[in-house]
């Protein structure tokens, strides 16, 4: 059907409706629509089904293209992972070896294990947990017991051909002694002051000492903020240093995979911001 070309003209005329975005860094973005669509309000749904899902996999980043999980279980989905960075992705995760605990497997450094299965162990880490393969479950029970809330040092991320390993933690309560057959870097993101506070309620700080082989990540302050207070600096952005702190972060990730990329060593990671988040 043709249009009617003035009509057209006079629409450009026409005040466009906005929206209006503002991020956490306080950068403000407007849109601008043509009047009478139903474009403002299209945009407008989809952001807000972004920003505040109702569910996990409603975020962006799970629904902005096709994923390779034929699945939304979460738990499902992790033991996909593991398998993936243990070099075993042809099994796959079903329901059925969750509920028999019989999702076992391992390659020469790591394996699966099941000692969280029922999160008797430490309710804030999974159900399935990647550890030294040579190191037993009751081992591992006993090492949680030196750790804050039970969180022991469990496997993040694995290089596939080197065995290098991402690993994270909370805050030890005693000095554990490690025999590291690797180079082994301990990344502690919290400044001084919050560690000797800790220190003074029976938590401490992880020391180089305690693990063979082992050099801990120079400073220990990343950007000289405190990582685990930026969710309350968000309501107070001017003054509170936040893009420093996100600076900073950026920073210590790239540090850590640059120690597991070029010197196929170890990275454990400390702090609340990381181990918690």
């Amino acid at each position: 059907v043709p249009k009617n070309p003035s009509a057209h003209r006079q629409s450009d005329r026409s005040p466009r409706r906005l929206l209006q975005v503002i991020g956490k860094d306080m950068r403000i973005i407007v849109f601008g629509f043509r009047p009478r669509t139903k474009q403002r309000r299209v945009v407008f749904d989809a952001l807000w089904r972004c920003t505040r899902p109702t569910q996990l996999w409603d975020l962006y980043t799970f629904t902005c293209g096709p994923s390779k999980f034929k699945n939304t279980n979460p738990r499902l989905r992790l033991l996909d992972e593991y398998y993936r960075l243990l070099g075993r992705s042809s099994i796959r995760a079903s329901n059925s070896i969750i509920e028999e605990e019989s999702f076992s497997s391992s390659n020469k450094w790591w394996r699966i294990s099941t000692v969280n299965s029922r999160y008797t162990m430490c309710p804030t880490y999974p159900f399935a947990l990647i550890v030294p393969k040579y190191i037993s479950d009751e081992e591992i029970r006993q090492a949680s017991s030196f750790r804050a809330r039970c969180r022991l040092p469990v496997i993040s991320w694995c290089h596939p051909e080197t065995g290098a390993v991402v690993a994270r933690s909370s805050q030890p309560l005693v000095g554990l002694v490690v025999n590291m057959r690797r180079k082994l870097y301990i990344a502690d993101a919290r400044p001084r002051k919050n560690a000797l506070a800790n220190s003074a309620i029976g938590g401490g700080s992880e020391s180089s000492s305690n693990y063979f082989q082992s050099e801990r990540n120079g400073g220990w302050t990343w950007g000289g903020g405190n990582l685990s207070s930026m969710s309350a600096s968000v309501s107070n952005l001017e003054g509170s240093g936040w893009l420093i702190h996100v600076q900073s972060v950026l920073a210590g990730s790239a540090w850590i995979a640059a120690r597991v990329a070029l010197e196929s060593a170890s990275v454990l990671v400390h702090c609340r911001f990381f181990s918690a988040h």
